[in-house]
């Protein structure tokens, strides 16, 4: 995807139906088929004042989240009725279906006494709202407001099997963390490998936005997004004037795709809309996508990486990562079965190395790249026909080393 000039998205539209007669308790997707009126009446009142991508009402339509209400088996009717909202409220506008997380925790987190969503389950969930979202005509589909990057991978690997362009944003906190310790740039990293059209922040303050897009852009080789909230700590709402004066720094620090998330009215896009023609979106000329990932830190591999010896998948596995530290650039792990994958990650939460995957088994490789919350190395001196390998790593967005 090119962009010449940044692209804006709509506004928050939850605390808004709640001024609308929502009371904020029950479904609020039923509670919108219901009273149709008033995401029509909110949609539109984004279009008209510049919006050009506008949100299905979908944020809470997966099967997971409609289960709690007992509507699982509505899902799909679900999500095709409330793009059909959208398209009434904004015919030549660009709707983007809306897919958000479970509320489920997902492995490899969670405690013992938790059930925790596997990743084979959690693609299932996105993939049944994405296919939903395609069928009822979403122009693009929006992965946002995800609290890991494992959540936001599987979204993305169920999205992305529509062909529609997908956009990605997590949720991030002051210091630009996620509720599992994600930052934007490994985010980054990890998910434009994995096939996102776009990638970035929403539901965090425009200082926070601000310092994670700078960090990104040099080594972003698709559009950052930028939706803060213009909810102040105290409650307090920042203005449309102030809105739009603080977000000209986010299209300044290289946003491409702006818009808002908490606090943000139809009147704030109005204000927003009359900057973007000033921005040029910016791109580094010099990309280095030669880079992995762990959940929490970005690992660039420079030239002619070297890696360690085969590293057992055993109890000793933490204190190895950290020996390694010392003499190599890189961890290679030997993953030999199935079972070896969840000590591969509960260990790699300390390794200061891209970690390399060896394996001779296409199945448990399969398996660790699906789990693993980054972007992986692969070691290519294994037994695995060459072009399953390269289709496995493919897949993943990992890197064949």
């Amino acid at each position: 995807m090119i962009l010449e000039l940044p692209i804006l998205l709509d506004g928050a539209t939850g605390t808004e139906l709640q001024k609308r007669g929502f009371s904020g308790d029950g479904c609020a997707e039923a509670w919108t088929l219901a009273h149709p009126e008033a995401i029509v009446e909110l949609q539109r009142a984004y279009v008209q004042n510049g919006s050009q991508i506008v949100y299905s009402p979908t944020f809470g339509a997966n099967r997971a989240r409609l289960a709690a209400f007992g509507l699982a088996e509505q899902t799909a009717a679900i999500n095709r009725r409330l793009v059909a909202l959208s398209r009434q409220a904004a015919p030549g506008c660009k709707i983007a279906g809306n897919l958000s997380p479970t509320g489920r925790r997902l492995e490899p987190y969670g405690e013992e006494d938790e059930p925790v969503l596997s990743m084979e389950e959690a693609v299932a969930i996105f993939e049944e709202q994405a296919i939903a979202l395609k069928e009822a005509g979403a122009d693009l589909l929006l992965v946002e407001t995800m609290t890991s990057l494992n959540e936001a991978r599987a979204a993305l690997l169920a999205a992305r099997s529509t062909g529609l362009p997908v956009f990605v944003t997590m949720a991030v906190d002051e210091e630009g963390r996620t509720l599992s310790g994600a930052c934007l740039l490994p985010c980054v990293i990890t998910l434009q490998a994995l096939g996102a059209a776009a990638v970035g922040v929403n539901c965090c303050s425009i200082p926070a936005a601000r310092e994670q897009l700078e960090e990104a852009l040099p080594y972003a080789q698709v559009p950052l997004i930028a939706q803060p909230s213009a909810t102040l700590p105290d409650g307090g709402t920042l203005s449309p004037l102030q809105f739009s004066e603080d977000m000209a720094d986010l299209l300044g620090a290289g946003a491409a795709v702006v818009g808002g998330c908490c606090g943000t009215l139809p009147e704030h896009m109005a204000v927003l809309r009359g900057l973007l023609d000033r921005f040029p979106v910016i791109g580094s000329p010099e990309v280095d996508g030669h880079a992995a990932a762990g959940e929490q830190e970005a690992f660039f591999l420079g030239d002619d990486p070297e890696p360690s010896p085969p590293l057992p998948c055993d109890s000793n596995l933490a204190d190895a990562f950290i020996e390694a530290e010392d003499t190599y650039t890189a961890a290679r792990v030997h993953v030999a079965e199935m079972e070896d994958i969840p000590v591969l990650l509960e260990a790699a939460r300390v390794s200061r190395l891209p970690i390399m995957i060896y394996t001779d088994d296409a199945l448990v490789l399969d398996a660790v790249l699906l789990r693993f919350p980054g972007r992986l190395l692969v070691d290519s001196l294994c037994e695995i026909e060459r072009d399953l390998l390269e289709d496995i790593a493919l897949h993943f967005g990992a890197i064949l080393f």
